[in-house]
């Protein structure tokens, strides 16, 4: 079978057509999916955006503001691509602003040092993929700038007073690990 034009596509989508939608999905999720687990994301993740990438195009097909110049995959997926990056941002400020708290109660030394931001940025990284999935995920939630109230959804937690004491706790963990680590202490040393 010949895949659908750009047109039928772009008419399939306006006319919720299940068939064309589906097709969408199967042909061009995968090539989301794999950039974004490739990029540090999860399938979770990938679901989110390519979800939110649709509801862009849909919109922009509805409002007749959708002229395409290449194929309407090659579209999606930049679409997708521009949302991760824009999220990845998001998660590295806040990532950077727990990093700059960690500096700031445990003075290492001076933060425009470029060797000590990388030895940093390394152990935050390490210590962060060595706390529990839940953790990862609770705190990669709230560099996103995810409400507590999302964050109890998203985890079907019970309540949001227990939601935030998780997120707290995981918080604390990460900070006491980095602020554990030998090299942080040798860093901290040297830098007296």
């Amino acid at each position: 079978m010949k895949p659908p034009s750009n047109t039928d596509l772009i008419k399939g989508i306006r006319n919720h057509d299940s068939a064309i939608l589906q097709y969408v999905y199967d042909s061009y999720y995968p090539i989301t999916e794999g950039y974004i687990t490739h990029n540090q994301g999860s399938r979770e993740q990938a679901r989110d955006i390519f979800q939110d990438a649709m509801i862009i195009v849909y919109k922009r097909i509805k409002s007749d503001e959708l002229e395409l110049s290449c194929k309407f995959g090659t579209y999606l997926y930049a679409i997708c691509k521009n949302i991760w990056v824009q999220e990845r941002k998001k998660y590295l400020q806040r990532a950077e602003k727990l990093r700059q708290q960690v500096l700031v109660v445990n003075d290492p030394g001076p933060a425009d040092d470029p060797l000590l931001q990388d030895h940093l940025t390394d152990l935050f990284n390490k210590h962060f993929a060595d706390l529990s999935k839940d953790c990862q995920t609770i705190l990669s939630m709230y560099f996103n700038n995810f409400s507590v109230e999302d964050i109890r959804a998203e985890m079907n937690y019970k309540d949001l007073h227990h939601t935030a004491d998780r997120k707290y706790r995981c918080k604390k963990s990460l900070i006491k690990r980095i602020v554990n680590d030998p090299l942080f202490k040798r860093l901290k040393n040297e830098l007296r």
